[in-house]
């Protein structure tokens, strides 16, 4: 094997990569970004194109204290600035590359990150895992019942998700996973959201101060999205593309029920939907 990869093929690994990867140039104080990849591109809601020439600062709320770190260290936590305004913190480790370079690898934490960086982190798809959602959830519940606000569960599964991984194998489908994960994540628009990965092909979201109409919509427009991924499913029976389908549920929770009883609304609402043909999103309640 060879010691070294070829420049193109080292670019496709990068721009893939589950954490998001900048390389930067110059002196501190004057950095430039001369190369970002999709999952940066993903978590600061800007196409990629946009990075480059960028200086640091621009996207970086929070700068480390020793910008000329050496090796490679996890540099504390960071800030990035989104393109609709809003902010995502992220551990961000540091390399020291040739020619005055520094690749940078930033891995978004979930909202009340424990110590250890990034331990309630979906190593797969670089999202939540269930049991920090549902942690979440209980926590923002309370609260929710103390102030009379509403909170929002939608639970998506992807149509024919078993007739897939026939077709395409493990890793394809893998693949797939990370982008659709991807997808769903870039389209919440607050910090509060959390997105997490909930069995193989299911994926949790929790919103704060959303109405049920708007709930509605808005996981209709996550579907349309991954709708226009135009990933090809060759056995599905809605359509030529992969599609998904969504059970919500927005509720003003009742002081003598549990938040169990919000995903279990939302599971039911996802059988409805795809009991009527997939590819839609359904609306459950709390009783």
């Amino acid at each position: 094997m060879s010691k070294s990869l070829e420049p193109q093929l080292l670019e496709e690994v990068l721009r893939h990569a589950l954490d998001g990867v900048a390389v930067i140039a110059g002196a501190p104080g004057a950095t430039r970004v001369v190369y970002a990849n999709e999952t940066l591109a993903g978590l600061l809601r800007r196409p990629e194109e946009w990075l480059e020439d960028r200086s640091l600062e621009e996207f970086e709320i929070e700068m480390p204290a020793d910008p000329g770190v050496t090796g490679a260290v996890a540099g504390s936590r960071v800030r990035l600035k989104r393109g609709d305004g809003s902010a995502i913190e992220c551990e961000r480790w540091a390399v020291l590359l040739s020619d005055a370079r520094l690749a940078l690898y930033y891995r978004p934490l979930s909202r009340n990150a424990s110590s250890t960086l990034a331990a309630a982190l979906d190593r797969a798809t670089g999202l939540s895992t269930p049991e920090h959602l549902i942690e979440v959830l209980r926590r923002d519940w309370s609260i929710a019942q103390r102030d009379g606000r509403q909170l929002t569960v939608m639970r998506f599964d992807i149509d024919e998700w078993r007739e897939y991984q026939d077709v395409f194998g493990r890793s394809a489908s893998d693949k797939v996973l990370q982008q659709v994960g991807r997808t769903i994540a870039t389209a919440m628009r607050r910090t509060s959201d959390v997105v997490a990965r909930c069995g193989h092909d299911e994926f949790l979201v929790l919103g704060v101060s959303m109405d049920p109409a708007s709930a509605g919509v808005f996981a209709e427009q996550i579907i349309g999205r991954i709708r226009a991924l135009a990933i090809h499913h060759p056995r599905s029976r809605i359509g030529r593309y992969l599609t998904m389908s969504a059970g919500v549920v927005t509720v003003a929770p009742p002081r003598e029920r549990s938040c169990e009883a919000a995903l279990e609304s939302a599971e039911q609402a996802l059988k409805k939907a795809k009991a009527a043909g997939g590819n839609r999103a359904a609306c459950g309640v709390v009783e």
